[in-house]
C-alpha cells in the first residue's frame, strides 16, 4: 500500500508546477525517507511489544514456582513439626513442573557381572544380592537367561538346578512370565511366556498353565499342555484330561506324552518322605545295607470270609456289565480286607474296561495298606492313560513306607506278580529315578533304592543294575550296584559280570567289587554229585 501510495505522489508531484522553494519534501527522495522512517519504526514498535509480552509471562511462571515455595516457608516459620517433609513436598511439585521424568536404567551391571554372580548362585557361594535385584531392563534379561542356561546346562547338578529355580521364583521371573502368559495382547506373546514356565520347571508355575489350558487360542493351549509335561506333577492330571474332553482336537500324541510325564515318569512320591522311615539297624554299617532278611513278617489285613456284603459284591461282578464292575469295585474300597485286596488287583490285572481298571485302582488307594501296593506299580504302566492317571494319584497319596512295600513284594508276590511289578517299574521311570538314590547320603532314601533294585534282580530284571555297573558316571553308584547283586546272589548273573570285569574302561574299585561277587557266586555253586560206584580205586592198564 505504501508503495502505491508512493507511486501516486510520485506522478501528481510531476505533474504539478515546480516549486524549488517549498515543496521539496514532496519530491521523490523525501517521500522515499519518510517511507524508511515509517519501516524502522514499525519494526522497533513490533520488537518492544514482543519484549513486554515475554517479560509477561515470565512473571506469571515466577509466581507460580515462587508461590509454593513461599507457603513452604510460612508453614516452617509457623511451627511445622517435619520441615524436611515439607523440603521434599517442595523439590516434588519443581520436578512436576519443570523436570523431565527419570527414564528407566538399561543396563547396571552388564551382562558379564551378571553370569559371574549366577554362577556363584548355582554353586551355592556367596554373591551379589543387588546384581541379582538388580531392577534394570537389560539387567533384567541377562539374569533371566542366565539362570535358564544354568538349569539347562548339562554341568549343573540337581542342586544348583534347584537353587536356580528358586531364584527365578524369588526374584520374579516366574510371576512375570505367568502374567504375561495369561494377560499378553497377542498370541506369540503368550506361547513364548508358557514355553519359558515349562523351561524354568518351577512347581508355583503350576496354577498359570492350568489357568493357560483355557486359553482361546489353540497354540497358546498345546504349549501349556507341553510345559506342564516338563513340571512332572500329578496335580495336572486332572486338568489335562479335562481339557481333552473340551478340546478334541488336541494332539493325542502332545497329550499322552505329557500325562505319561505327569503320571508316570516323574512320581514325585519319590521325593516325599514316608510315614514312618524304615532306619538301618545299629549293626550295620553306613556304606553296607541292611540284610532284606530282617522283614519277615507284615501286619496282614483280616481275611474278611465273614463279610456278607462284600460276598454279594464279589459275586455280582460276575456277568454285569462295564458301568456295574466300575460301580461294585468303587464300592470294594469300604471293605479293607484281604479279599477286597485280591478281587482288586485281578480287576486291575485282567478286567478289558479301562474305566473299570482305573476305578479299582483307586479303591487300592483308599484301602492304603502295603498289600496294594504291586497292583498299583501295574496300573502305573496301564496301556490307558486313564487307567495311569488314577495310579499316579493313588501312588501319591500312600501313607506307608516304600522300601517296607518293595520288600514286601518280594517276600510274598508269587514270581508272575513280581516280575510284572519290577517291568512296571522300569517302564515307567521309577528304576532310572532311583538310580541315584542309590548312593544317597540320606540312609534311607538308599535303602528304598537299594529294596527296588533287589526286587529287579529278586525278578531276574537284571538289565538296568547290570547298565548302572558298566556305564554310571559316579563310582560310589556303581558300587552300590554291585551290592545289590552280592545281595541278590543270582547265578545266571555270572557269564555277564565276566564280561564286565573284562572291560579296560571299569574303574579299578568297580572291577574289585565284581571279582568279588564272582568268588562268592562260584562259591555257592554246589559240587558235582558223584555216585558210590565213581568213587573206586582206578588202576593204569600197564599196572601190575
Amino acid at each position: 500500500m505504501m508503495l502505491v501510495f508512493a507511486v501516486s505522489a510520485n506522478a501528481a508531484i510531476q505533474d504539478a508546477p515546480t516549486d524549488d522553494g517549498s515543496s521539496w519534501i514532496f519530491s521523490t527522495y523525501g517521500i522515499s525517507i519518510f517511507l524508511v522512517v515509517l519501516l524502522v519504526g514499525l519494526i522497533v514498535y513490533k520488537k518492544w511489544r514482543h519484549n513486554r509480552d515475554n517479560d509477561g509471562f515470565e512473571d506469571v511462571e515466577l509466581r507460580r514456582v515462587t508461590e509454593p515455595r513461599s507457603r513452604s516457608m510460612q508453614t516452617i516459620s509457623s511451627g511445622s513439626q517435619d520441615p524436611k517433609t515439607d523440603r521434599r513436598a517442595e523439590a516434588v511439585d519443581g520436578v512436576q513442573v519443570w523436570e523431565k521424568p527419570a527414564e528407566a536404567e538399561q543396563s547396571v551391571f552388564g551382562a558379564y557381572r551378571i553370569d559371574q554372580e549366577v554362577d556363584k548362585l548355582v554353586l551355592g557361594k556367596p554373591h551379589r544380592m543387588d546384581v541379582m535385584a538388580s531392577r534394570a531392563s537389560d539387567d533384567r534379561r541377562a539374569i533371566e537367561a542366565s539362570l535358564l542356561k544354568a538349569i539347562e546346562s548339562s554341568e549343573t547338578n540337581q542342586e544348583g538346578r534347584r537353587r536356580a529355580r528358586h531364584a527365578l521364583e524369588e526374584y520374579g521371573f516366574v510371576a512375570r512370565q505367568g502374567a504375561t502368559m495369561l494377560m499378553g495382547r497377542d498370541a506369540w506373546e503368550r506361547s513364548s511366556a508358557a514355553r519359558a514356565l515349562g523351561q524354568i520347571g518351577a512347581q508355583s508355575s503350576l496354577s498359570f498353565l492350568i489357568e493357560a489350558l483355557h486359553d482361546n487360542d489353540s497354540v497358546v493351549r498345546n504349549q501349556a499342555i507341553s510345559s506342564l509335561g516338563s513340571l512332572k506333577m500329578p496335580a495336572a492330571i486332572g486338568a489335562l484330561l479335562d481339557i481333552a474332553r473340551r478340546h478334541p482336537e488336541i494332539p493325542a500324541s502332545l497329550l499322552s506324552e505329557t500325562l505319561s510325564a505327569c503320571s508316570v515318569e516323574s512320581l514325585g512320591y519319590l521325593d516325599a518322605p514316608s510315614s514312618q522311615p524304615a532306619l538301618l539297624s545299629a549293626n550295620v554299617s553306613e556304606s553296607e545295607p541292611a540284610d532284606l532278611d530282617r522283614f519277615v513278617s507284615f501286619q496282614d489285613l483280616p481275611v474278611g470270609a465273614e463279610d456278607k456284603e462284600l460276598t454279594k459284591a464279589i459275586d455280582q461282578l460276575e456277568g454285569s456289565d462295564d458301568r456295574a464292575r466300575a460301580s461294585l469295585a468303587q464300592e470294594l474300597a469300604l471293605h479293607p480286607v484281604q479279599r477286597s485286596v485280591a478281587t482288586l488287583t485281578s480287576l486291575v490285572m485282567s478286567d478289558p474296561d479301562p474305566a473299570v481298571r482305573s476305578a479299582a485302582v483307586g479303591s487300592l488307594g483308599s484301602i492304603d495298606h502295603e498289600s496294594v501296593f504291586a497292583p498299583v506299580l501295574i496300573g502305573l504302566a496301564d496301556e490307558s492313560r486313564i487307567v495311569r492317571a488314577a495310579a499316579a494319584r493313588t501312588l501319591t497319596s500312600l501313607n506307608f513306607d516304600r522300601a517296607d512295600a518293595y520288600v514286601r513284594v518280594m517276600e510274598t508276590a508269587d514270581p508272575e506278580m513280581m516280575k510284572k511289578v519290577a517291568q512296571a517299574c522300569v517302564q515307567t521311570g521309577i528304576v532310572a529315578q532311583g538310580v541315584d538314590r542309590l548312593a544317597s547320603e540320606d540312609r534311607h532314601q538308599a535303602f528304598e533304592a537299594f529294596s527296588l533294585f533287589s526286587l529287579l534282580a529278586r525278578a531276574n530284571e537284571t538289565d538296568p543294575i547290570t547298565n548302572v555297573i558298566e556305564k554310571h558316571q559316579d563310582e560310589d553308584v556303581r558300587l552300590c550296584a554291585v551290592r545289590v547283586l552280592n545281595v541278590a546272589g543270582q547265578a545266571a548273573l555270572v557269564p555277564k559280570l565276566r564280561e564286565i570285569v573284562g572291560k579296560e574302561s571299569m574303574p579299578e574299585s568297580v572291577r574289585t567289587a565284581v571279582l568279588e561277587v564272582l568268588y562268592k557266586l562260584d562259591q555257592d555253586e554246589p559240587l558235582m554229585h558223584l555216585e558210590a560206584s565213581d568213587n573206586e580205586p582206578m588202576t593204569l592198564h600197564n599196572s601190575e
